[in-house]
C-alpha cells in the first residue's frame, strides 16, 4: 500500500451533511477529502425538502444548483392526523421547496461540492478509522462492483487508501461508521421500521395535490407520500419494528397492506401500479451522549435521527454539516478556541434532538387520544418521559439555541403599547457573560445578556442587538426616539424588528419597569 494521502479533514459521507461540511471547509482553502460510497437502496426514498432550507442551502453555495436541478417543485403539505379533517400548507410560489429522491440530491451536492475544491472519492466506502497521535488514519477501499473482466476497480488501481488527516467529520448517517462507537444511544422506548415503494400513475396525479407532500395518521402508524415527478410518487408508511416480521416477507405485500389502512394516503393510489421493487429500511430514534470532540465531529444523521414527520431532516443534516464545517474551520485556524468550538457543536447537536423530542409530544399525543392503540400510546408516553427526564426545573446555561416564548413577548407587547410612555429601566438582575457564537463561519466569544428569570442569555432578536437596545431604551421615553437613537449606534433596524426586540427584553427581565 502506497504512502497515505494527507489532508486537512476527511469527511466520510457524502449526503446532505457531508457535502455540506465538505464545502464549506474547501470554500476557506481547507485540503478536503469527501468519501462518497456507491448507491443504495435507501438512496431512492423521497426527500421532502420545505422552503425554510433554501436559506442554508443558499449559505452553502447550492442554492442556484439546487434550483437549477429540475427538482419537482414542494408547494405544500396536506396533512390528516389523528382523524382530523385535511389541514393543508400552502407556500408561496416564489419561496417553495422541492422533492427528489436521496441519490438525485446527493449527486446535485456533491458535483458543486466537487467545483469547491473538494476531492471526492467516488464509489469509496471507508472500512476503518483510527485514531493515531497525529490524528485519524482512514481506510477507503473501492466499494464499486468489478468490472466486465472481474477485476476490482480501484481509484488508484491498488487494493485500498489511507486518507489521513487530524479531523474527521463522520457523515455516514445510520451506519454511524465512527458514531456507532462514541456514545450513539438507541432511542428503545419504540422502534420504527419504514416500508417503501413508488407507484407511477400514467398522465400524472390529481392537480389538486401534485405537488404536495400527503401525511396520514392511522391506527398501527402513519404514511407520507412525496411525488418525485409529475408521475412517479414515493409511499412509506412507519410501522413498529418490533411487530414486523420480516423474515420471509413481501416487503411490498406488507406496505400494501399497511397503506390500506389508512383513509387517503392510500387511496390515492388508484390508478397507478408499482413502480419498482418496494423496500424496507430502519427508522428508528438514536441520538448521542457526545456529538464531537477534538478531532472528531458527528454530523447530520450520523450523531441522531429524528422522525421523518417534522420534514426537517434535509435541513438539519445541512445545518449540521454547516456547523461541522465552522468547528473544524475554527479549530484549525484558532487551535487555542478548539475546545470552545467543539462544545459549542455538541450543545447544539444536543439541543436540536431534544428540540424535536419536545415538540413530538402533541403530535404524538393526539394522535393517541384520537387511536388508542400501543403504536401511538407508546409513542406518547416515551416522548412523555424524555421530555419529564429533560425538565427537571433548572436552565441550562449552556444551551444553545435559546428563545424567550412567544406568548411571553406577545404579553409584553399588548403592554407596553398600553403605556403613554415607555419607563424603562436595566433589569435589576441583568448580567454580562461571553459566549460562543457563529461570526464568519468562526466561533467565537461574544457578550451575551442573561437575568435571573432567563439565565440562558441572549444576544440578537429580529437582527436587534440587544445589549444596545438596553443601554438606550431607559434614556428614551418614547419608543419611536429610542428605535432613531439605536440606530445611530448600531446597524440599523426596522421599527417592528425593534418593537420585537424591546418586548422580548422586557419579557426576559433585561428591561423593567423603572417606577
Amino acid at each position: 500500500m502506497n504512502p497515505p494521502d494527507r489532508y486537512d479533514v476527511v469527511v466520510l459521507g457524502a449526503g446532505p451533511a457531508g457535502c455540506a461540511a465538505a464545502a464549506l471547509l474547501a470554500r476557506r482553502s481547507h485540503r478536503v477529502a469527501l468519501v462518497r460510497p456507491g448507491s443504495a437502496p435507501a438512496e431512492r426514498l423521497g426527500e421532502s425538502v420545505p422552503p425554510s432550507a433554501r436559506r442554508i442551502l443558499d449559505e452553502l453555495g447550492f442554492l442556484e444548483a439546487v434550483d437549477s436541478a429540475g427538482f419537482f417543485g414542494n408547494r405544500g403539505n396536506s396533512v390528516w392526523w389523528a382523524g382530523q379533517d385535511l389541514r393543508r400548507e400552502v407556500f408561496a410560489d416564489d419561496q417553495s421547496g422541492f422533492h427528489t429522491d436521496r441519490a438525485g440530491l446527493e449527486a446535485v451536492l456533491a458535483e458543486e461540492t466537487e467545483r469547491a475544491g473538494v476531492s471526492v472519492l467516488n464509489g469509496m466506502t471507508a472500512r476503518t478509522a483510527e485514531e493515531t497521535p497525529d490524528g485519524w488514519e482512514v481506510l477507503c477501499e473501492d466499494a464499486r462492483p468489478p468490472d466486465e473482466d472481474g477485476r476490482a476497480v480501484d481509484l488508484h488501481n491498488r487494493g485500498g487508501i489511507v486518507l489521513r488527516a487530524p479531523w474527521v467529520i463522520d457523515a455516514t448517517g445510520r451506519r454511524g461508521l465512527i458514531a456507532r462507537t462514541e456514545a450513539r444511544e438507541l432511542d428503545r422506548d419504540t422502534t420504527t421500521l419504514a416500508l417503501v415503494g413508488r407507484w407511477r400513475r400514467a398522465g400524472g396525479w390529481p392537480d389538486e395535490d401534485a405537488h404536495d407532500t400527503l401525511v396520514e395518521s392511522y391506527a398501527d402508524g402513519w404514511a407520507w407520500s412525496v411525488p418525485l415527478d409529475p408521475e412517479v410518487r414515493c409511499f412509506t408508511a412507519m410501522v413498529d419494528q418490533r411487530h414486523s416480521d420480516l423474515s420471509g416477507a413481501d416487503v411490498a405485500r406488507l406496505l400494501d397492506v399497511e397503506l390500506e389502512k389508512t383513509r387517503y394516503v392510500g387511496p390515492t393510489r388508484e390508478g397507478a401500479e408499482p413502480d419498482g421493487e418496494a423496500w424496507a429500511c430502519p427508522a428508528s430514534l438514536y441520538t448521542s451522549a457526545r456529538f464531537a470532540r477534538r478531532g472528531l465531529l458527528l454530523a447530520g444523521d450520523a450523531g441522531s435521527f429524528i422522525d421523518p414527520l417534522s420534514s426537517f431532516g434535509v435541513k438539519k443534516a445541512l445545518s449540521s454539516g454547516w456547523l461541522a464545517g465552522v468547528v473544524a474551520h475554527t479549530a484549525l485556524v484558532e487551535p487555542s478556541m478548539t475546545e470552545t468550538a467543539v462544545g459549542f457543536f455538541d450543545r447544539r447537536e444536543a439541543e436540536v434532538y431534544r428540540r424535536y423530542r419536545m415538540a413530538s409530544v402533541a403530535f404524538f399525543e393526539s394522535a393517541a387520544e384520537a387511536h388508542g392503540t400501543s403504536y401511538w400510546v407508546d409513542r406518547a408516553e416515551a416522548a412523555r418521559r424524555f421530555r419529564g427526564s429533560d425538565d427537571d426545573g433548572h436552565a441550562d446555561p449552556d444551551r444553545l439555541v435559546t428563545e424567550v416564548p412567544e406568548g411571553d413577548v406577545r404579553l409584553a407587547f399588548d403592554e407596553l403599547r398600553a403605556r403613554e410612555s415607555l419607563n424603562a429601566a436595566r433589569g435589576s438582575t441583568v448580567r454580562t457573560f461571553d459566549r460562543p457564537a457563529v461570526r464568519g463561519q468562526r466561533i467565537v466569544l461574544e457578550p451575551h445578556l442573561a437575568s435571573k428569570a432567563y439565565p440562558e442569555g441572549i444576544r440578537y432578536v429580529r437582527g436587534v442587538d440587544l445589549i444596545h437596545l438596553v443601554e438606550v431604551a431607559p434614556q428614551h421615553a418614547q419608543v419611536p426616539d429610542g428605535w432613531t437613537a439605536y440606530n445611530g449606534v448600531a446597524p440599523p433596524v426596522t421599527l417592528p424588528d425593534y418593537l420585537t426586540a424591546l418586548a422580548t427584553a422586557f419579557a426576559a427581565g433585561l428591561l423593567e419597569d423603572s417606577d
